[in-house]
């Protein structure tokens, strides 16, 4: 399983900008305290009475905007970023935090644009080049973004998160040693980066080079101990190379560390189904489907797990939903049709065994032959 692992840096810094009233200032100042102490409410309320003091005051609807973005709130930061730049369309590092927002909003071109009106204003920002560079690539433009990331190196030849988002690309087109080069370059620069760990693992296993690729993972997770994705790709890894017991602690880990992922339960099961733990792999795919009731390979495994526990028809029902959401999964199709012959159902089942051979389960192929001939 990959994850998508390009870097947006969110550039948060309490800048000062001219003051156009004195109180108004004392505001943004105790705000700017506040804030710097992880006292978001308090400094919400002062950005707020500054704004209300002074309402031309740029650099106080900035700081409300990085304290709302904080906050989770999203559009009122937009909100406010809109307004200081309308107040004071000089300000490099405005445009970029709005970039950024509007980025994470999924408004890619107006990202792109906030980081082009940065680049006028300062020319020589690595980290505008690099953020520009990531959301051509998410928009797949990988040659502008190349070009970006260049750039970027070019102005900070020790921007880290730069030479890991050209690994990406070029993992992301096959080329996996021109990645791992980029990827130890990141390293080199620095040696505590986990993402360059995490990708160059990716590329590693790619290659082939499995047990480089645990190396890899495992030391993202010493130094991130609560890195999800590493624990998730590496338990994922240990069952690939049939280290079940291994990948089952991954994965438990990763519940421990986000007990609100369907994934990690999916994957728990499917290492209890490989250790033949068939109840063990039933509870993990029914929690996995209480958190995403559309997740269809989930009811598929599951109804797997059942009839192997001999739970025809919680089979049955399980393969039944997955093609509901899933018409053309042929392996449902074989599920269900071998269940309703278990059942006595033979005519119905083969029928749809029949629509499995169709869609190319090559498997289902033995058991037409065995019961529908």
């Amino acid at each position: 399983m990959k994850f998508k692992s390009l870097i947006i840096i969110a550039v948060v810094l309490f800048i000062p900008l001219a003051a156009h009233s004195e109180t108004a200032k004392e505001y943004i100042d105790t705000g700017v305290t506040k804030a710097q102490s992880g006292n978001l409410k308090g400094a919400l309320v002062d950005f707020t009475r500054a704004i209300e003091k002074d309402p031309d005051s740029a650099e106080a609807y900035y700081n409300r905007a990085l304290t709302k973005s904080s906050m989770g709130d999203l559009k009122g930061a937009l909100a406010d970023y809109d307004k200081s730049i309308e107040l004071n369309s000089e300000s490099a590092i405005a445009f970029n935090n709005r970039g950024n927002l509007r980025d994470e909003l999924g408004d890619k071109d107006g990202a792109i644009e906030d980081y082009d009106s940065e680049i006028e204003l300062s020319p020589d920002f690595a980290l505008a080049y690099n953020n520009r560079g990531t959301t051509k690539s998410d928009l797949g433009d990988k040659k502008g973004a190349l070009a970006d990331y260049n750039k970027a190196i070019e102005l900070d030849p020790k921007l880290v998160m730069a030479y890991n988002n050209i690994g990406n690309i070029k993992s992301g087109s096959g080329d996996f040693k021109g990645a791992l080069l980029d990827f130890n370059k990141a390293i080199e620069i620095d040696p505590a980066f986990t993402k360059a760990y995490f990708n160059r693992a990716i590329a590693k296993e790619s290659m082939g080079d499995e047990k480089e690729a645990i190396e890899d993972y495992s030391m993202a997770i010493k130094i991130s101990p609560q890195y999800l994705d590493a624990y998730i790709n590496r338990g994922a890894l240990k069952a690939k190379m049939k280290d079940n017991d291994g990948a089952l602690t991954d994965f438990n880990k990763a519940a421990e560390i986000s007990p609100n992922s369907y994934l990690v339960y999916y994957n728990i099961g499917l290492a209890y189904y490989k250790l033949d733990k068939f109840e063990a792999a039933v509870q993990n795919y029914t929690k996995a489907i209480e958190l995403n009731p559309r997740f269809e390979q989930a009811y598929d495994s599951r109804g797997t797990s059942k009839a192997l526990l001999k739970d025809y028809n919680g089979a049955l029902s399980d393969y039944t939903r997955a093609i509901d959401l899933n018409p053309g999964n042929a392996k449902a199709y074989y599920g269900s049709g071998y269940a309703k012959i278990l059942l006595d159902k033979t005519d119905s089942g083969c029928a749809d065994l029949k629509k499995s051979e169709e869609m190319g389960y090559t498997e289902a192929e033995k058991l037409l032959k065995q019961y529908c001939n």
